[in-house]
C-alpha cells in the first residue's frame, strides 16, 4: 500500500507541475478512458454471453436455468442490497448525483462492484440490459483516473462524463449519438465546455471496440424508402402511441418500485429472486423475454417477424418483466429494453397498416426503427439522442422524416402527461432532487446562511504543507480557508495539497501555497447565486464572509448543503400544501 501511495506522489509531481502539464494529463486521461472503456464494454459484453451459456439461460428456462441463474442472481443481489447500494439498478442516475452533488466523485469500490453485480445479473438472464451499466462503470473509471491523478474537481467531472459517452458509443457503435447523450441527459447542458474531449473520447470507444470485435454495427443496416407521402400518417400514429404508452410503463415501474419499498424494504434480495422467477416464467410463453433481446429486436427491425400475435406478445412480455426487473434494484440497464418494446410496437403498428393499406406502406423493419426511436425519446426524454441513434444504426437519411415526425410527436405529447425521464422519477421516488430550471423559484427564495456549515474547518497560514496534510488526510472535506491572524487570506484544494506533495515542497507555508483569489459569498444571498458561482467556477465549496467585514469567515457552503437544503424545502412545501387541500376540504 505505502509503495502505491509512493507511485502515485511521483506521478502527481511528474505530471502536475502547473496548469499546462495538467491540461495535457486531462487530454492523455481523455484517450486512455476512450480505450479502456471500449475493452471495459466488450468484456461485459462477451461475459454476459458466456455466462449464459454456462447457466444455461441463453433459451427457455429448465431446471438448470432457475439453480445455476439463480445462484448467480442471489450473489448479484446480495452485493447490491447489502454490501454495494450505489450498484441497484442502471447506474444512469446514481452517476448524475455524482456529477450535481458530489463533483463527479464515484468510488473505486462501486465501479468494480457494478461490472461485477451486472455480469452476474444479466448472465442469470432476467430482462435489462448491459449499456447502463456500461455506462456507470466507464464514469466511475472517469472518475478514478481523475481524482488518482488529483485533477480539478472540473476535470475529473469532465472525465465522468468522457467516461459515459465512451460507454454508449462503445456500446452501440454510435459516437454521435453518444456525445448527444451525454451532454442532453448526463449532464444536462447541450453547450458544455466539454464537447471536444468526449467526441475525441466516443470516436476513439467506437474505433478500439470495432477493431477488437471485428464488427462496424451492431444491427444490419436497414434501408428505408418511402413508398406514398400518406404512408406519413401511419409514422404519426406510432409517434401518438408511444406518447400514451411510454408513461404507462414509465408508472408501472416506479408502482412496482413503491411496492418493494413499501413492503419488502427488509426483504429486498427476495423481490428480486422473485423477478428472476417470473423472467423464467415467462420465458416458457416466449424466450425474447431473456435479457435485452438484442436478438429478437434485429429480427423486428429487419421485417423476420411479421406475425402481429408474436409481436404484441413480445411487447407485452418485455413490458412486464422489465418493469418487475428494475424495480426489483438488481443490477441492469433500460438502454436496450426501452428500445425493444419501441420496435415491437412499432413492427406491429406497420405490419397493421400493411394489412389493411398494402399499397401505400413499406416493410415492418422501418415502422420498427421509427417505434425504436419514439419510444426512447418518450421513456428516456432525450429526444436529439433517440433520433441520432436510429440514423446512425441505418446510416439512412430518408428515414429521418418519418423518425422526426414520431418523435417529435411522442415527445410533446408525453409531456403533457409526464415531463421527467424515467431516470428523473427513480431519484425524486428515492427522495433524491436535483435542482432544474423549474426549482429556480424555490432555489431564489432560500437564502446561503439557511443551508451553509457554521463549524468552519479553517488552517492557519503559518502551517507548513507536511504538518496541515497531516491534520487533514483523514479529513472527506476537499477544500479548506487559510486564516492570517483570524482573517480569510485564501483557500486551498486537498487536491493542490497532494500535488505538493508529489513535488516535494514539504516545508513551504500553506500562505503561499494558497490561492488568494478566493470566490466568497455572503449569507444573505440566494441559494441560487451560491450554485450558479460554485457552478461557473468550477469549485467545491465557497466561504462565506460577512457583509460587514469580507475577511471573516462566518460559514461555508457547498453544492451537497444546497441539495439538501432544496430537498428538505421542497417536502416542506408539498406537506404545506396537502395541509391546506385537506383543511379546504373539511371546510
Amino acid at each position: 500500500m505505502k509503495s502505491f501511495i509512493k507511485v502515485r506522489y511521483i506521478l502527481l509531481g511528474k505530471f502536475l507541475k502547473d496548469s499546462i502539464s495538467e491540461d495535457r494529463t486531462y487530454f492523455a486521461l481523455t484517450l486512455i478512458v476512450g480505450f479502456i472503456s471500449a475493452m471495459v464494454v466488450i468484456a461485459l459484453h462477451h461475459g454476459v454471453l458466456y455466462l449464459r451459456e454456462v447457466f444455461k439461460t441463453s433459451g427457455s428456462f429448465t431446471w438448470e436455468s432457475f439453480l445455476y441463474g439463480g445462484v448467480a442472481i442471489f450473489v448479484s443481489g446480495w452485493l447490491t442490497t447489502r454490501k454495494l447500494p450505489w450498484t441497484a439498478g442502471s447506474g444512469i442516475p446514481n452517476v448524475r448525483i455524482a456529477l450535481a452533488v458530489f463533483h463527479g466523485k464515484i468510488s473505486l469500490k462501486d465501479t468494480v462492484g457494478k461490472f461485477f453485480t451486472s455480469l452476474l445479473s444479466l448472465g442469470s438472464g432476467v430482462s435489462l440490459g448491459l449499456e447502463g451499466p456500461a455506462v456507470a462503470t466507464c464514469s466511475g473509471l472517469g472518475s478514478f483516473l481523475g481524482n488518482y491523478f488529483s485533477l480539478s474537481k472540473k476535470r475529473v467531472q469532465a472525465l465522468v462524463a468522457v467516461g459515459s459517452a465512451s460507454g454508449v458509443a462503445a456500446a452501440f457503435h454510435t459516437p454521435i449519438s453518444a456525445v448527444v447523450f451525454t451532454l442532453e441527459e448526463v449532464v444536462g447542458d447541450l453547450n458544455a465546455k466539454i464537447l471536444g474531449s468526449i467526441i475525441i473520447s466516443s470516436v476513439i470507444a467506437v474505433v478500439t471496440s470495432q477493431m477488437l470485435t471485428n464488427t462496424t454495427e451492431i444491427f444490419q443496416e436497414v434501408h428505408y424508402r418511402l413508398v406514398d407521402h400518406r404512408e406519413l400518417i401511419f409514422y404519426l400514429v406510432i409517434g401518438l402511441t408511444a406518447s400514451v404508452i411510454g408513461p404507462i410503463w414509465m408508472n408501472t415501474v416506479l408502482k412496482f418500485r413503491e411496492f418493494n419499498q413499501k413492503y419488502m424494504n427488509n426483504h429486498k434480495l427476495s423481490f428480486i429472486m422473485i423477478a428472476f422467477c417470473c423472467v423464467g416464467l415467462l420465458s416458457q410463453i416466449h424466450p425474447g423475454v431473456i435479457g435485452s433481446g438484442s436478438g429478437t429486436l434485429e429480427g423486428t427491425l429487419l421485417s423476420l417477424i411479421l406475425d402481429p400475435k408474436i409481436l404484441i406478445t413480445l411487447f407485452l412480455l418485455k413490458f412486464i418483466s422489465t418493469s418487475i426487473c428494475y424495480s426489483s434494484g438488481m443490477s441492469g440497464g433500460l438502454f436496450m429494453p426501452t428500445l425493444f418494446m419501441g420496435a415491437t410496437m412499432g413492427s406491429f403498428i406497420g405490419v397493421t397498416c400493411s394489412y389493411f393499406f398494402p399499397e401505400i406502406t413499406t416493410m415492418s423493419g422501418a415502422y420498427a426503427l421509427v417505434g425504436m426511436g419514439a419510444f426512447f425519446a418518450t421513456v428516456i426524454r432525450a429526444p436529439f439522442t433517440s433520433i441520432l441513434m436510429v440514423f446512425e444504426l441505418t446510416r439512412d437519411y430518408n428515414i429521418m422524416l418519418p423518425l422526426m415526425i414520431a418523435n417529435i410527436t411522442a415527445y410533446v405529447i408525453s409531456a403533457k402527461i409526464e415531463n421527467k425521464s424515467i431516470y428523473e422519477k427513480i431519484s425524486e421516488q428515492d427522495g433524491i432532487h436535483l435542482p432544474s430550471h423549474e426549482d429556480n423559484e424555490i432555489l431564489e427564495s432560500l437564502n446561503v446562511e439557511d443551508a451553509m456549515e457554521r463549524n468552519v474547518i479553517s488552517l492557519n497560514s503559518s502551517l507548513t504543507l507536511i504538518e496541515a496534510y497531516k491534520g487533514v488526510r483523514k479529513e472527506s472535506i476537499s477544500g479548506y480557508p487559510i486564516l492570517k491572524n483570524g482573517r480569510l487570506i485564501g483557500m486551498i484544494a486537498k487536491s493542490d495539497m497532494s500535488a505538493a506533495i508529489g513535488r516535494k515542497e514539504f516545508q513551504k507555508k500553506l500562505e503561499h501555497l494558497c490561492e488568494k483569489k478566493v470566490i466568497k459569498i455572503y449569507p444573505d444571498q440566494s441559494l441560487m447565486v451560491a450554485f450558479h458561482r460554485l457552478k461557473r467556477f468550477q469549485i467545491s465549496r465557497l466561504p462565506v464572509v460577512s457583509r460587514l467585514d469580507d475577511k471573516r469567515v462566518v460559514g461555508v457552503i457547498t453544492a451537497q448543503d444546497i441539495v439538501k437544503k432544496f430537498g428538505y424545502e421542497l417536502n416542506e412545501t408539498s406537506k404545506e400544501m396537502e395541509d391546506l387541500l385537506e383543511d379546504t376540504e373539511i371546510t
